[in-house]
């Protein structure tokens, strides 16, 4: 009996050692597991803040247009470490066979402390590309993104571009079909790194166009919807340019003429701040053998003091006349004159092309592009206008073989548009 009690007292003590001996070891492969975990972690962090450290820096406010155009030499297509981006996580298809991303390009931005905020440009195949706006927390973990610029050169229909501002995005999305069509879409770049929309004012681009129409008293029936055009100021986010084409006369579709009320419109408040009218019979917006086919707001940087800016509005036309065809682009520019827009410049020719042939080969060509570059000289206060004309003639024959030869002519030649105290005047 005393045997057999020593056996099993020593038989719980086997067992107890065993126990504790196992215990220690789940301890160590546990404390092992953790310390693995925590250097993987330590070298993601380093490989992400290796790579982000490495990125160029923008300043903002800042226009992103990325397209085609952008890499044409292959020095322009720059390493982007696309594992330590997480760029998988945003494009799932992204190392997938058959698909054809890759990051050709990004830089960095400065918009908060507490996030990084990184554009990375993506070649989804040959024949499309994106700009993503992508904000990282400081361990690298993404926390909101956004595309904004695109474009495309299958199709030729879509395109994005977009301003960057400290906790603002204004993207504006444009769409070919039979017309230009634009819709623009404002974010807020919240102190989480979120980006949420946001209604510009209490207005979107539809209720804002409207009530800038009730503002004019007009009849929305007699206005041309088709050819209504707004676009925000680039270096006044909080201001809105509006066109609206006020029927005079409409005959049948293509046959009309038009006034033109041109509108700088508060976005926040939603009104009208300066104003322009010019009827039909001065502004030839006239529809009826040649074509009004487009209206469009320019706002290229139009300096034409120090602390002026003209904006542009271009009206194109064309006719259908295949043996003698013309199409033609005209620029109109205008400044804030107190609470109204002045017109300084008037219908200006920026391109004609004029045809006249047998529709097969034999004819002759002419065509007219004009380049309007703001000069440091002034005239009357105002920076004169230098403008670069190219012509280009073309002459078709039929030679004996049957086969068309063409043979061009190109003449370049400048001139300068002087201010009078009121307009441009032309100076061909």
């Amino acid at each position: 009996m005393k045997n057999l009690y020593i056996l099993v007292l020593y038989m719980f003590i086997s067992c107890t050692q065993s126990t504790k001996e196992k215990k220690e070891i789940v301890v160590k492969a546990k404390d092992t597991i953790e310390y693995a975990a925590d250097s993987i972690k330590k070298d993601k962090n380093l490989s992400f803040d290796n790579s982000i450290s490495q990125i160029k820096i923008k300043s903002i406010p800042l226009i992103d247009s990325t397209n085609f155009d952008s890499f044409i030499e292959e020095e322009d297509y720059k390493k982007v470490n696309e594992k330590a981006l997480k760029l998988e996580k945003l494009y799932p298809n992204f190392n997938k066979e058959g698909y054809k991303y890759r990051a050709i390009a990004s830089y960095k931005i400065q918009i908060s402390k507490d996030f990084y905020t990184i554009v990375v440009t993506i070649l989804k195949g040959e024949h499309e590309m994106e700009s993503t706006l992508i904000n990282y927390d400081l361990d690298g973990g993404i926390i909101d993104s956004k595309v904004i610029s695109y474009d495309e050169i299958a199709e030729g229909q879509s395109k994005i571009e977009s301003k960057i501002e400290n906790n603002k995005l204004t993207i504006n999305n444009i769409f070919w079909t039979d017309e230009k069509q634009e819709t623009i879409q404002v974010f807020e770049i919240l102190d989480n790194g979120k980006i949420i929309p946001v209604i510009i004012g209490h207005f979107d681009k539809e209720n804002l166009i409207d009530n800038v129409i009730k503002q004019l008293n007009l009849n929305k029936q007699k206005v041309k919807i088709n050819l209504i055009v707004s676009k925000i100021q680039p270096n006044n986010s909080n201001e809105t340019i509006v066109v609206i084409p006020e029927i005079y006369g409409e005959y049948d579709e293509q046959m009309f003429e038009l006034n033109s009320y041109i509108v700088l419109v508060n976005n926040t408040t939603g009104k009208i701040t300066h104003k322009y009218f010019e009827s039909s019979k001065t502004n030839d917006w006239i529809s009826d053998a040649i074509r009004l086919a487009e209206i469009k707001i320019d706002t290229a940087p139009y300096i034409v003091s120090e602390n002026k800016r003209a904006f542009g509005i271009r009206v194109y036309c064309y006719n259908n006349s295949q043996p003698n065809p013309y199409s033609n682009k005209t620029i109109s520019l205008f400044v804030k004159s107190g609470n109204t827009l002045k017109k300084v410049l008037h219908n200006y020719d920026v391109m004609n092309h004029i045809g006249e042939w047998d529709t097969n080969c034999t004819g002759e060509f002419t065509d007219f592009k004009r380049t309007l570059i703001m000069s440091k000289e002034k005239t009357n206060g105002y920076f004169d206008i230098i403008v670069k004309n190219k012509i280009t003639k073309t002459k078709n024959i039929e030679d004996e073989n049957g086969e068309c030869d063409s043979k061009e002519i190109i003449t370049n030649r400048t001139v300068v548009l002087k201010f009078n105290g009121e307009t441009y005047p032309k100076n061909e």
